[in-house]
């Protein structure tokens, strides 16, 4: 039996890598969307993502290629390729025309609050939304990110659909009470989520929410906060691999000024990452059912579903624009 009966893949932007693991001149192999890329910056400092494959004899330009300049070189035959993709020469045969298929496909790439973020869309449409700036990243009252990563046997909608289920929450991670959806809310193609939660402090039991807002299906921020004593920020990346497997990356931010136990925030920092540690083993084994037996108290899951669907239907979406399948979430 399938355990995911739709396409494991959607368009959007996602996590690459973090943008200070890759150096001016870096050239590297990257895969994600059951496929391969290269990915490198150029001497200038500028990141790029192009598909893999050399068109003149298909070497694969993540291995071997080199920066120069502005361009990629060919680690086969030297043939370079400008930062749009476009072969700008052929060393061995300046006369030869240039344009047309010698080019490859070059990815959007944005690289924002410290991560480098790709886009893709399987017929290769152009972005059609945007990713938000942080303003606590880099801010002195707020510590540097902790990065954790995962690789879960699963697609990114199981991972994502965790945001609503609330009951999970109380039962699988410890948290006291049981959560309370107050808002999900979809703006085409973001989502936004608020849970509310009681927390036991050290100053007593608080009120707190997880205020979270999805840009498409990859990319989330999070907001944790237990009344004035602790609030912590991350980004929830899910990077698809291949048909089945994921990689997740959190980045968190803790809060170090204004609040009330600076200590607890940084202790919220560790809570996140043990809670998705304990979802791995859920999503690893877990069965998709497209109409759940849902019980009075359960989160959104099919309003959450209803939103995801926009990004995994573009074999059905005919020629409509990208504003026009948002407009119809």
């Amino acid at each position: 039996m399938d355990r995911f009966p739709y396409e494991p893949y959607a368009f959007g932007w996602y996590q690459i890598d973090y943008a200070d693991q890759l150096k001016p001149n870096d050239v590297r192999p990257f895969r994600a969307f059951g496929r391969e890329f290269v990915l490198w910056r150029d001497a200038e400092g500028t990141a790029h993502l192009f598909d893999a494959y050399c068109p003149h004899l298909g070497a694969h330009l993540g291995h071997g290629g080199r920066v120069q300049g502005t361009e990629l070189q060919c680690p086969f035959h030297g043939w370079r390729f400008d930062q749009a993709g476009r072969c700008s020469g052929i060393p061995y045969s300046p006369d030869a025309r240039l344009g047309g298929s010698r080019a490859v496909t070059a990815w959007p790439v944005v690289e924002q609050n410290g991560l480098l973020l790709g886009w893709w869309h399987p017929e290769g449409q152009a972005p059609g939304f945007e990713t938000p700036v942080l303003p606590e990243y880099g801010h002195r009252g707020w510590s540097r990110y902790r990065r954790h990563h995962w690789r879960a046997n699963t697609v990114w909608q199981e991972i994502q659909e965790n945001i609503v289920d609330s009951t999970h929450f109380h039962y699988l991670h410890g948290v006291d009470s049981l959560a309370v959806v107050d808002r999900c809310q979809p703006r085409g193609p973001v989502l936004d989520v608020n849970i509310l939660h009681r927390f036991r402090t050290p100053v007593g039991l608080q009120d707190g929410y997880i205020q979270t807002t999805l840009y498409g299906p990859f990319f989330a921020t999070v907001r944790f906060r237990i009344g004035d004593v602790a609030e912590i920020l991350f980004v929830d990346a899910v990077t698809p691999i291949d048909d089945g497997i994921v990689d997740v990356r959190f980045s968190l931010l803790a809060r170090l000024e204004g609040v009330r136990i600076p200590d607890m925030s940084l202790a919220l920092v560790d809570e996140a990452i043990k809670q998705v540690s304990d979802d791995v083993p859920i999503w690893n084994h877990k069965m998709h059912w497209a109409t759940p037996s849902l019980a009075h108290g359960d989160g959104p899951v099919m309003k959450f579903r209803a939103w995801a669907k926009q990004f995994r239907n573009y074999k059905d979406a005919g020629n409509t624009t990208l504003n026009e399948q948002f407009a119809t979430v």
